[in-house]
């Protein structure tokens, strides 16, 4: 249960973000269209005089017409000028009215009286509208635009209750209104847009704000002209307003507003609604716009009730705009006041910068000079390393021929001193058995004691054990020194055999004699064989005749 809590309180907490930041992302969108509709009213208001020129002229050609044409062209500039210009409009509705009773049509009469009246309440003439509404025989009137005089009565004392400032007048007002809506109600043919337009606007007029929500959302869908959506979405943004849902308040008032421009309606109340709720929520700047094109409106149409609202607001948007400028222009003066502290900072702080950068300027050179005799210094030292190095090589190189060197006559002392003791035991035996035949006289015995003695024998015994000495010292020397040859011209040892006469030449250049006398007289062979034995070897490798020596004292390992 615990866990459940903390992970649906992150979630509630972030749903709520997301919502705040698309309702306000959406509210930007409406303010962003309306203020876009606001700099195009000149071009809808141009459309609008353009129509009604052309029937201005219609109407001109039809001074001598007949009448039903010029009331047919007056009504139709009554209407155009209805919502546009009050005065204009009453001045054709008038002249509708007249043409009407030329005609003896009493419909016609008892619509433009009515037409009359709207204008009259629109304008916030509210005693002439009744001296036209009174003045009226409601059985003179069809029935089925009766409910539009009642209609009337009720928005003129609806209107004048909330403008009177004495409270028993405007209690007396409201009740009468109250009356009279509620009997144009029940004259309303059902399901039709009046009918469901006026239950609704009843509901919200006398505080049935949930009722009145169910009637006017649908009324939205059935009339799309841009009249209907101003008059339906201004109640519903009033109605928000009064149940505190900000954005579709917003939402509704700003397509209200933008359906009163476009249809160039100077007669309108949405403007002044957004520009107060805007005002009461701390939002100036935009409460400025919108009331000063409201302002405009009502200065073009000439409506007295919308003047005097306006009038009561425009005065605080501005002294809140003045307060507002006031405060930025306190706040400009410490900004500038900290500006120039912070100036006269960062000017101290510059001087300080450029002394410090001049003395890290003459640093830096005597670093340089520093790191140049360093850099010469350490190329001595570097010379002097690798000079250290060589020699160390060099001695390393001679050290190894020392040890090689120590190795090969530690070795070579034991098997001379071994072969030395053999050869003296058999020379002891020989001349022991010598003395003895001499003392006996026994010449035969000494004639075989020499036969037996096989200097040849002797002699291959000696470089046999001369080979296996060389072998333990250089385990490897045969491989080794075939690397020195080509593929084809590498030796073979045969059975039985260590070195074999070759092998054994440069065994001994191996071990330091390079001298061929001294080769011929420890092998026993002649100073030209040896010479005829190393040539033949030595074309016999891929190498240079004059580095064959000293590659195969580099190739071949000495076993320490």
């Amino acid at each position: 249960m615990i866990c459940y809590n903390k992970l649906v309180l992150p979630l509630a907490v972030l749903l709520l973000f997301f919502q705040s930041w698309m309702s306000y992302g959406q509210q930007e969108a409406n303010f962003k269209e309306l203020l876009e509709t606001i700099k195009k009213s000149a071009a809808y208001d141009a459309i609008k005089v353009e129509r009604i020129d052309s029937l201005y002229q219609l109407l001109r050609l039809q001074q001598e017409g007949d009448l039903k044409s010029r009331f047919a062209l007056n009504r139709s500039l009554f209407f155009e000028y209805r919502i546009f210009k009050q005065d204009s409009a009453f001045k054709y509705g008038i002249q509708s009215k007249n043409l009407a009773e030329e005609l003896g049509d009493q419909r016609l009469i008892a619509e433009t009286t009515l037409d009359l009246a709207n204008v009259c309440v629109s304008a916030g003439m509210f005693s002439e509208a009744l001296a036209y509404l009174n003045g009226t025989d409601p059985d003179h009137i069809p029935e089925d635009i009766r409910f539009s005089l009642y209609g009337l009565l009720g928005r003129c004392y609806s209107d004048m209750a909330d403008y009177s400032t004495i409270t028993y007048f405007s209690e007396r007002y409201r009740k009468q209104a109250q009356e009279y809506h509620q009997k144009s109600l029940e004259l309303a043919t059902p399901n039709t847009w009046d009918y469901i337009m006026l239950r609704g606007y009843l509901n919200y007029k006398y505080g049935n704000l949930d009722k009145a929500l169910v009637d006017l959302k649908p009324s939205l869908d059935m009339r799309q002209d841009l009249r209907s959506q101003a008059v339906v979405n201004s109640v519903l943004g009033d109605i928000y307003i009064q149940l505190g849902d900000r954005e579709k308040a917003i939402r509704h008032l700003s397509q209200s507003s933008i359906a009163d421009i476009k249809s160039s309606a100077k007669e309108n109340l949405s403007m002044i609604q957004l520009a107060e709720f805007l005002f009461q929520s701390g939002d100036v700047k935009l409460a400025s716009i919108f009331i000063k094109k409201a302002n405009e409106d009502a200065e073009a149409y000439g409506a007295q009730q919308r003047k005097i609202r306006v009038g009561a607001i425009l005065p605080l948007i501005e002294e809140q705009i003045i307060n507002q400028v006031e405060k930025q222009r306190e706040r400009l003066s410490q900004q500038n006041i900290m500006l120039s502290v912070l100036l006269v900072v960062l000017l101290m702080l510059a001087i300080i910068t450029y002394i410090q950068l001049r003395r890290l300027k003459r640093a830096r050179q005597a670093l340089l000079v520093a790191h140049k005799d360093l850099q010469v210094k350490n190329e001595r030292i570097v010379e002097v390393n690798e000079t250290i190095n060589s020699k160390n090589e060099e001695l390393n190189s001679l050290n190894d021929l020392l040890l090689e060197a120590n190795k090969i006559k530690e070795d070579y002392i034991g098997f001379f001193f071994t072969q030395d003791a053999d050869i003296f035991e058999k020379f002891k035996e020989f001349k022991t058995r010598i003395d003895h035949n001499l003392k006996t006289d026994n010449l035969d015995g000494i004639k075989y004691l020499s036969k037996s003695y096989d200097l040849k024998k002797e002699k291959k015994k000696l470089l046999q054990s001369f080979d296996e000495a060389f072998i333990k010292l250089f385990p490897d020397f045969i491989v080794e020194f075939n690397s020195l040859l080509k593929e084809e011209e590498q030796i073979a040892i045969k059975d039985g055999q260590v070195l074999n006469k070759e092998l054994r030449i440069f065994a001994l250049i191996r071990l330091g004699i390079k001298h061929n006398e001294i080769i011929a007289q420890v092998l026993g062979y002649s100073v030209n064989s040896i010479y005829a034995y190393k040539t033949k070897i030595r074309n016999k490798s891929f190498l240079d005749k004059k580095d064959f020596d000293q590659m195969l004292l580099e190739r071949t390992r000495l076993k320490l």
